[in-house]
């Protein structure tokens, strides 16, 4: 990070020497690109199926660790009552199934996280290609990410509503 602030100083130090830029023509934006995530309207809709994703993997994993609590209930009232062959048998079903449910739990997890990653960095890659546009177009000489090095700025050279509001246009 220290890097980054070190070459956007020096680029605006080059500019402000070689080019004699005043004030006036440099002209900064900067974008909230979490804040554009969240609130536009391809980032909120792969949120929503991300959250029915979890629930509906929530249930799955909710309903198997009934089964294992059933089993081990029955062990536990009706394990003295067994012969040897078959307490032993549902004993190495109980832990069967304890391991499966933990592998599942954790690949589930897993993926999961997956799937958030790789829904997050293609919108994020589509909001920084179309704030790269917007700087284009509008003759930014730098556009930076909020959450990185803004430290303060001034709310007029936010540009993150017109971010969204493009994004959301585009992908109509």
């Amino acid at each position: 990070m220290k890097n980054l602030i070190a070459v956007v100083l020096s680029v605006l130090f080059l500019f402000g020497t070689s080019y004699k830029l005043s004030a006036e023509s440099l002209k900064i934006g900067y974008v909230d690109l979490q804040k554009a995530l969240n609130q536009s309207a391809t980032g909120k809709t792969a949120l929503e199926k991300l959250k029915n994703d979890i629930e509906k993997e929530n249930a799955v994993l909710k309903e198997r660790e009934e089964e294992i609590k059933k089993l081990e209930e029955e062990l536990n009232k009706q394990g003295f009552m067994m012969k040897e062959s078959e307490k032993e048998r549902k004993t190495e079903e109980y832990r069967r199934k304890g391991r499966d449910f933990e592998r599942y739990k954790e690949d589930t997890r897993r993926d999961i996280m997956m799937k958030e990653r790789e829904m997050t960095a293609r919108i994020i890659s589509e909001l920084i290609k179309l704030a790269q546009k917007i700087g284009q177009e509008e003759g930014f000489t730098v556009i930076l990410e909020k959450g990185e090095i803004v430290l303060f700025a001034s709310d007029n050279i936010d540009l993150t509503d017109k971010l969204i509001k493009r994004y959301d246009e585009q992908k109509k």
